[in-house]
């Protein structure tokens, strides 16, 4: 189905819907009123109807009741979001297409400082059952947050950093849960302590997984086929060595555990927090082989991340060690603001993050790889005093993180890249209905090489420009251009030896003799158009964005030590896509509501000039959501259809369509304050395999599964 006849059917079914819903806006005073978040991403602290560009939160009991094993899971299913998938633990998002090191993860304000971004297979440093919301911004965040949020950004925002005194002396929440389908047992405990003008703050948690549970062969009946023809098995060959690999994927399990202590200082003027943490994370890989005796010919390929569809080799020919990784972080977080109380100046806000972080891969009981990254992450913000109908930011970034890997996947050079930028943000408000929104970011980033001949130091500029248009009535209109630049990273650059998780091996442009890449130039274009009324409400989102000198990887006819090689270069290519919501308000009475919401998104990838499609694009998706309320219990029943995806790149295999059936049920109860909820997940018992997944072909999301669990705010 193409662009516009997607677009048609979103805007039909819209407007087709209106005239009859809207008759509903002169109906009883018990509407139903959403609950204004603040997006704390914003420098001037807005709402998301106040943002020019695309921008969701989730928070609150709707947020603990969908808080999966990793970030990527938890926001799987929000519009214009998917999800690699690296077994139940490592999980990260993708937004309109583009994750890896195109997606900003920040916590607080501030990057992971992990190393998510370079391997799927790695984890993020962060516990979803900690979050107090996440805000996920559509489309590029260069402007405020750097190179690192061309595809876009995800702010997950907990309370390790307190910002205002607390209300009561002690507070805090605990929650438990456990899962059916990879027999997950999790729990997690936070409180403040509030004194005067100082405050404590105590976190941790604990999540454990066992080897999930899956609704057939591990091995896509797709890669089955493949295999089998490349071996002249037409006839449909023998899989019953693949015993092991039905009903259960091996080597999943996992253990993560950590916490944080923290202090506040709460002044006339401002504050001060800082908080320590530790993160410790011990989790098996799958479909991590380290033996290539053949190569089927799927390999996958890729954009600027990984890999999917690898080589699988020998997985059935020999006995292979099975890969786990033992992770860990320390952490210091600091942030404080600063009322200036100056003419012109209004506050001052400074946040800086400093982390040690290490993670060792064991093939077996022997070391295999090691990575360790130590970085820093700074940022201030000075907010200025209204100048009429002017209000802004400006502030400063600095970033330095030095990246060293050892051992079997040493396939990037020891590396140092630091950051440095400037940006603003300005509002100007011409009058109720009509704001328009503009941002500057001025970078220079500089990547430390083997060798003093192999420096890159280049700089960069983005700007953008968006208008958000309230006119009196129930339609508004809000747009975004923005036009932004990307620096390559170290992969890019000097990647050269195998990189195991994606089974190829990878080339940069330094290794290959290319010289330092080009920026990356993109032009994004947001138009959303928006209906409320006291019934009804519909948005709809277009997007275009268009990459010069977009860097990818291109699978070659050449094998290194088994591995097929792919080489990094450069290309122009679109994305393009839509995102489309309507919330229907059946019945909102005094002791509840009964809700439908309906959504689609698609998005569409390929080079400019040959036309080829981009790996992992995900397929087109159609949503159901149904929330229902009763005084204190709780329904919510989301479906999911994903179409086939057939729009393939280079060797890439089609994934199939899937339906994916989630119900949820939760109860209230007021003294003491206790949420009690159980889910339901892929009730239909359904494989599932995510094509943004590196092992969509070896490993499907589990089956069936019930979660069920408590949260206690004290």
């Amino acid at each position: 189905m193409s662009f516009y006849k997607k677009t048609l059917i979103a805007s039909a079914v819209i407007l087709i819907a209106t005239p009859f819903v809207a008759s509903a806006q002169n109906g009883d005073d018990t509407h139903h009123q959403i609950e204004q978040i603040i997006v704390t991403a914003s420098p001037l602290s807005r709402t998301v109807e106040e943002i020019a560009q695309p921008t969701s939160v989730l928070g609150g009991d709707e947020l603990r009741k969908k808080v999966s094993s990793s970030i990527g899971e938890t926001l799987s299913t929000e519009p214009g979001v998917n999800a690699t998938s690296f077994g139940p633990i490592a999980s990260r998002p993708v937004i309109r297409g583009q994750g890896g090191e195109r997606v900003g993860i920040l916590i607080n304000g501030l990057d992971s400082l992990d190393a998510s971004s370079i391997s799927d297979d790695h984890q993020v440093t962060s516990e979803g059952l900690l979050a107090e919301s996440i805000e996920i911004i559509r489309g590029p965040a260069t402007l405020l947050y750097g190179s690192g949020a061309a595809g876009g950004l995800i702010n997950i925002v907990d309370n390790r950093l307190l910002s205002e005194p607390t209300e009561e002396l002690f507070s805090g929440r605990a929650s438990l849960g456990t899962e059916s389908a990879n027999g997950g047992r999790e729990m997690a405990v936070q409180s403040t302590l509030g004194s005067g003008n100082t405050a404590f703050t105590f976190d941790y948690f604990r999540r454990s997984t066992e080897n999930i549970k899956i609704p057939g062969f591990a091995e896509s009946e797709i890669l089955m086929a493949a295999e089998e023809a490349e071996a002249g098995d037409d006839d449909g060959g023998d899989h019953g060595d693949e015993e092991e690999a039905f009903g259960e994927v091996e080597n999943t399990q996992s253990l993560t555990r950590g916490g944080s202590v923290g202090i506040s200082y709460f002044g006339d003027r401002g504050f001060v927090s800082t908080s320590f943490s530790g993160f410790d994370s011990v989790y098996g890989i799958p479909g991590h082989h380290h033996h290539h005796e053949e190569d089927h010919g799927d390999d996958d390929h890729d954009d600027d991340e990984h890999d999917d569809d690898g080589d699988h080799g020998d997985e059935h020919d020999e006995e292979e060690e099975s890969v786990v990784l033992d992770l860990k972080q320390k952490k210091i977080d600091i942030r404080a603001e600063y009322n200036l109380d100056t003419k012109l100046l209004d506050t001052i806000k400074f946040k800086v993050a400093d982390s040690n972080y290490s993670h060792t891969e064991y093939d077996g009981t022997a070391i295999g790889t090691v990575f360790d990254v130590d970085g820093i992450d700074t940022r201030i913000e000075i907010i200025h005093n209204p100048w009429g109908n002017l209000e802004g930011a400006f502030g400063f970034q600095y970033r330095d993180v030095h990246f060293d890997v050892s051992g079997d996947e040493a396939y990037i050079p020891q590396t140092n890249t630091k950051r440095l930028s400037a940006f603003a943000f300005e509002e100007y408000s011409f009058n109720d209905d009509f704001t328009l929104q503009g941002s500057l970011r001025l970078e220079k980033q500089t990547i430390d090489g083997p060798t003093i001949t192999q420096i890159y130091d280049n700089s960069s500029f983005s700007g953008s420009v968006g208008f958000i248009w309230n006119p009196e009535g129930n339609v508004s209109l809000s747009s975004n251009l923005a036009l932004t630049d990307r620096h390559p990273t170290a992969a890019d650059l000097y990647a050269d030896g195998p990189h195991i998780a994606s089974a190829r091996y990878e080339r940069g442009g330094i290794s290959l003799g290319k010289g330092m890449f080009t920026v990356e130039e993109s032009t994004n274009i947001d138009i959303t158009l928006r209906g409320d009324y006291d019934r009804f409400e519909w948005s709809i989102t277009g997007f275009s964005n268009r990459v010069q000198d977009f860097l990818l990887l291109r699978p070659q006819d050449l094998e290194i030590d088994e591995l097929k090689v792919y080489d990094y270069d450069q290309a122009d290519v679109n994305f393009y896509g839509l995102e489309a919501e309507v919330l229907f308000e059946i019945w909102d009475g005094s002791n509840g509501h009964f809700h439908l919401n309906l959504f689609t998104d698609f998005v569409n990838a390929e080079e400019r000039n040959s036309g080829a499609y981009l790996p992992k694009v995900p397929p087109s998706r159609y949503g159901l959501k149904i929330h229902g309320r009763l005084n204190q219990l709780d329904v919510n029943l989301d479906a999911i259809f994903a179409d086939s995806q057939n729009k393939l790149a280079s060797n890439e295999l089609a994934t199939e369509g899937y339906t994916l059936l989630n119900l949820s049920l939760s109860y209230t109860l007021d003294n003491p304050d206790i949420l009690l909820f159980l889910r339901g997940s892929n009730l239909l018992d359904r494989e599932i395999r995510r094509h943004t997944s590196y092992l969509k072909d070896l490993v499907p999301l589990p089956g069936r599964s019930l979660y069920a669990g408590l949260t206690y705010n004290f």
